[in-house]
């Protein structure tokens, strides 16, 4: 039987503690050590799970591989340390705050032979997973993304582009298929200097439109996914992990008093999805990776990719600002 995968987490803000939790949870790796320079989250960090944990990255010593869930603007030098360092890295979402650091990253793997894997977590959500297989059979002309939230303080200095946009810039662009012929973007400044609500607008290769909604100004939660296909309609609800088909159906002239009339009825499918958790499929996948030194499914190649798409959008919104 193959040993567990020694793994470190670099950063316990919110979502360190869930690669926490979950790396301590799964069978095929083994939560090591963790990186955390505040004291009091250190402390909670060693009594939840026995482990040490170190206040620089450098102190890592026991671990094959690792998370890198520290604030966006340290994932190059905390990626580049760990990779630099022997280590196989996950890394969350987005690779970096600007094209040349995402690139320099992937280059870095490439010369250490090392994993990287980008946490951009939708594509582990089983509905969208499912989505993809029913896609593989459909004519895809239109995908439509809503991400939208409320505000928080700690979003102040992030752009709703590079927190969520991204996510669903990721997603419509694995499910397309092909490249962006064109892009156009606005955006606004509602809460905060940096862009809190902003829409997109592209065109892909083979036709594609695709539209992604995404705000931290709206009072509700929403993540969802809809898709026009030349035979349905697709909802897809990224939080429920489900999806709702409507395809059309019988289709006839009736006759009803003595009038003709036109008679549609719709049909209405719900798959099957079983539901998991996307972090857990996320990070067993990356262990797995690290075991059998394939490429992940979210690599550095399809990171930068997501990196050069927000910066497109963020490049768009400033044009039509006049900024």
């Amino acid at each position: 039987m193959t040993a567990p995968v020694p793994v470190a987490v670099v950063g316990a803000g919110s979502m360190g503690e869930n690669h926490l939790r979950v790396y301590d949870e799964l069978p095929n790796a083994t939560l090591t050590e963790a990186v955390e320079p505040d004291a009091e989250r250190a402390d909670s960090i060693r009594s939840t799970y026995d482990i040490p944990v170190h206040s620089s990255i450098d102190d890592i010593s026991a671990s094959d591989a690792a998370s890198i869930t520290v604030p966006n603007t340290l994932h190059r030098s905390a990626t580049q340390t760990c990779l630099e360092d022997g280590l196989d890295v996950l890394v969350e979402k987005p690779l970096a705050m600007a094209v040349d650091d995402a690139r320099h990253i992937v280059e870095t793997a490439r010369a250490q032979d090392a994993i990287l894997q980008v946490g951009h977590i939708e594509r582990f959500n089983p509905a969208v997973e499912a989505l993809g297989t029913i896609l593989a059979s459909e004519t895809v002309l239109a995908i439509e993304a809503h991400r939208l939230g409320p505000f928080n303080d700690h979003l102040t200095d992030e752009s709703v582009v590079f927190d969520l946009m991204i996510h669903d810039l990721d997603v419509i662009s694995s499910l397309v298929g092909a490249e962006i012929d064109y892009l156009n973007a606005v955006g606004r400044t509602a809460k905060s200097n940096e862009y809190d609500h902003a829409v997109a607008q592209m065109q892909f290769e083979n036709g594609v439109i695709g539209t992604t909604t995404a705000s931290h100004v709206t009072h509700g939660k929403v993540r969802t996914l809809n898709v026009v296909t030349a035979d349905a309609y697709i909802t897809l609800d990224y939080q429920e992990q489900d999806m709702a088909i409507q395809r059309r159906g019988v289709e006839q002239t009736t006759t009803m008093l003595e009038q003709s009339g036109y008679r549609t009825e719709t049909v209405s499918e719900s798959p099957f999805i079983a539901r998991r958790e996307p972090l857990k499929k996320e990070l067993d996948h990356f262990v797995d990776c690290v075991r059998s030194r394939e490429t992940p499914r979210v690599d550095g190649t399809d990171g930068v990719k997501a990196v050069e798409q927000a910066s497109a959008v963020i490049e768009s919104i400033r044009e039509t600002n006049g900024n």
